[in-house]
């Protein structure tokens, strides 16, 4: 497809997506948008996340049903655990407000983004963090950690630091969770999904992506094939492959983050036997089956919870 094709029947799109979808988006219940933004926070949680939305988006944008099933599977392992998010502070501007545009929102979105998880972690030094992005916002959240600068479309950024791994807010970093970075490198060991050998709009700096490999065991950065924003020449192109994220992979990116979040054994502790429950009632297993299970023995269910889990892991990936 012409490139200047693309964007002339994309970027109207793009606006219109914006328009039509406001704070709540218009697939989303009144109860369902009433439940995401009810988590919204600046009090000291258990986990706390940081949202960095995409262009032209309101607040909280594309991620909020995320946002919402990540608190909801955290919670469910104990109702003792909080879980909330914030919105990091940025206009997030088109590039074609200005040729600058871009650029100045997304260093501005860096600067918010890395004052906000210093403030937070200082004030909650027991909060674990998560941090979360799509398209521009998958950008800063990568700039927020690796550290960002260089040029894009038409414009240059300012160089920002990195947030090192072992200091804080760095070090209370539990998990991260990227769609559709604009820069973005190919054949990263954390990148996932079709669009994975293919750069974005602009690639990583080398010292950006030694920067970024510290968190590689907690990072997940998701890009489709044929998504003309962070898979610069991958086909067929299409607008929809930029915006089907979280229609495509919200089930499997809120499972992925709360595990790597609690990680394996924090699962065990928190009490995972009532979500080994849930696994097993969609793998197909009655109530009256689980109920047996249950009735043997706490032994007997964390082994077969263990075996469940594998399972399921196995056919899923």
């Amino acid at each position: 497809m012409n490139f200047r094709l693309t964007l002339l029947t994309t970027i109207p799109i793009l606006l219109l997506s914006s328009l039509i979808h406001p704070q709540c988006l218009s697939t989303w219940s009144e109860p369902q948008c009433a439940s995401i933004l009810s988590l919204e926070s600046s009090h000291c949680t258990t986990y706390h996340i940081f949202v960095a939305r995409g262009t032209d988006a309101k607040l909280p944008g594309r991620q909020g049903e995320l946002i919402r099933l990540i608190c909801a599977k955290i919670s469910y392992t104990n109702p003792n655990i909080t879980c909330g998010y914030e919105n990091i502070e940025y206009s997030a501007k088109s590039r074609f407000v200005s040729k600058d545009s871009w650029c100045a929102s997304a260093d501005a979105g860096v600067v918010s983004g890395q004052r906000q998880m210093t403030a937070y972690a200082e004030k909650c030094p027991d909060s674990k963090l998560i941090l979360l992005g799509y398209s521009q916002g998958a950008s800063v959240a990568l700039d927020i950690i690796g550290g960002g600068g260089g040029p894009v479309f038409e414009c240059a950024q300012a160089p920002s630091p990195a947030l090192r791994r072992n200091t804080s807010p760095g070090s209370k970093i539990a998990a991260i969770a990227v769609f559709g970075a604009v820069r973005r490198s190919a054949n990263q060991r954390y990148s996932v999904k079709g669009g994975a050998s293919f750069d974005g709009k602009a690639p990583r700096s080398s010292q950006q992506l030694r920067a970024l490999n510290e968190y590689a065991d907690i990072l997940r950065d998701y890009c489709n094939k044929g998504d003309f924003i962070c898979a610069v020449g991958s086909q067929p192109e299409s607008l929809e492959n930029h915006l089907s994220y979280f229609d495509l992979y919200n089930e499997e990116a809120a499972e992925w983050i709360v595990e790597t979040a609690l990680g394996r054994r924090g699962l065990e502790e928190k009490g995972m036997f009532r979500s080994a429950a849930s696994l097993g009632t969609r793998l197909g297993y009655d109530s009256w089956t689980l109920g047996l299970v249950g009735a043997v023995g706490v032994g007997v269910l964390v082994f077969v919870r263990i075996k469940l889990w594998r399972w399921f892991a196995m056919r899923r990936y």
